[in-house]
């Protein structure tokens, strides 16, 4: 056995120094860690007079290292990690954790084998901050743009529950649906958006390019023009005139619709019309029921109130205007004293199916299966409902666009064809 002296973190302002007897290293490392310490400095006892001398120089190496790593988190905090990024670190630090290694190392570990590089500087600087005593939690709300509330207190609670890796499996499990619904609510919106724009800007130039320069042809006609080709000639006359008017209210729409913050009086009216269209009010509200109703179900099964539980399970919609009714709802449970389903039944947002589901679960003490059960049944809607969008939706934006395309061929073609039967 070989004697190591030590210098240690206890806590975030407290450092004890002391002998340590261990077979290597790495022992007198875990044993102290054992000890609730967090070690800076273990070096064998022959060795400490040697090791005394270059302190100071290490000193000053660890200061500069310290500031340039305070002088990155200051320019990071705001910082933007991809979310497949973001799934690999939680599922690899869950898997460390549950292997029994070390916080402190698992973040290493992780930092040595990402390959994003703002991610290694988050992780790295994590690491820096459990090293100076701070728990991981703690430590995580440096970066409110990568780890949200709802990532922070799932972690506050498998700190408090012990049970870190189960937490950081049951987040990667829930980002990972989260970006499944995600996807496949782009990929059936790709194409139809794509059709929408190549279509537009077709018929945008062809009116105001192509179709001037082809009226001059029936200029000097000696006859009346037929009422679809008058109707096409004056459009385009007034396209090719006030084009910029076009690209004009184009930019504006796009720079109204576009730009939407969360919270905003805008967002709220525009999402409160999503709720009530009627092609898109039930995609939109099936979406959120079963975004909302698997956060809550996680949030309550790592035993947060069911209070702090809405407030952080409503922060994950994207509808502002359902956000909104479910704040006033756990008003409600607190002021009035409701049940979560007769709290919800008030807001008329959510469906039957899902406040009956609600009442069952509460009654029966199974709230938190009747929730993973809703999200479920609506995540499984949301697939039905995007297959029979991209299946319908696709076909009807072509024959539209190609109906327009028609009508100018038509109406371009018409007095040619007059021109030819009067000939005759």
């Amino acid at each position: 056995m070989t004697i190591y002296a030590y210098t240690a973190k206890r806590g975030p302002g407290k450092t004890v120094a002391g002998e340590i007897e261990a077979g290597s290293q790495e022992q007198a490392f875990s044993n102290l860690e054992a000890m609730g310490l967090v070690p800076t400095r273990i070096v064998e006892k022959k060795s400490e007079d040697r090791s005394q001398r270059t302190e100071v120089r290490g000193q000053k190496e660890e200061k500069k290292d310290v500031q340039g790593s305070e002088r990155k988190t200051k320019t990071t905090p705001g910082a933007k990690v991809k979310s497949r990024d973001m799934d690999t670190f939680t599922r690899q630090l869950a898997s460390l954790i549950k292997s029994s290694i070390p916080m402190l190392q698992a973040l290493a570990l992780i930092a040595q084998q990402t390959e994003s590089k703002v991610l290694e500087g988050v992780v790295s600087d994590l690491a820096r901050k459990i090293k100076d005593g701070r728990i991981l939690s703690e430590a995580m709300t440096a970066y409110p743009g990568i780890f949200d509330k709802f990532y922070l207190n799932m972690v506050k609670s498998g700190e408090r529950s012990g049970t870190m890796d189960q937490v950081l499996y049951r987040i990667a499990e829930h980002r990972e649906k989260e970006t499944e619904l995600r996807q496949k609510i782009q990929a059936a919106m790709a194409y139809p958006v794509l059709v929408i724009c190549v279509g537009t800007a077709t018929i945008f130039i062809m009116l105001t390019y192509f179709l001037p320069r082809l009226t001059l042809v029936f200029g000097g006609m000696n006859q009346t023009l037929p009422l679809p080709t008058r109707i096409l000639m004056a459009l385009s006359g007034f396209m090719s005139r006030y084009w910029y008017i076009f690209v004009v209210a184009f930019g504006c729409a796009c720079a109204v619709f576009g730009r939407v913050k969360h919270g905003s009086k805008k967002k709220i009216l525009f999402d409160m019309i999503k709720l009530h269209l009627p092609f898109a009010r039930r995609f939109t509200r099936d979406a959120e029921v079963a975004r909302f109703a698997r956060s809550l179900g996680i949030l309550l099964k790592n035993g947060l109130s069911v209070h702090e539980s809405l407030e952080l399970a409503a922060d994950t919609l994207d509808n502002d205007a359902m956000k909104e009714s479910i704040g006033r709802a756990g008003k409600s449970i607190i002021d009035q004293g409701l049940s979560l389903s007769e709290s919800f039944d008030r807001t008329k947002i959510f469906p039957i199916f899902t406040i009956n589901m609600i009442s069952v679960g509460e009654e029966s003490g199974r709230l938190v299966e009747a929730l993973d059960e809703i999200a479920t049944v609506y995540e499984r809607e949301v697939d039905q409902s995007i297959k029979i969008m991209s299946s319908l939706l696709e076909p009807i934006l072509i024959l539209a666009v190609g109906a327009i395309v028609g009508f100018i061929v038509f109406a371009m073609l018409l007095p040619v064809f007059n021109i030819g039967i009067a000939g005759r």
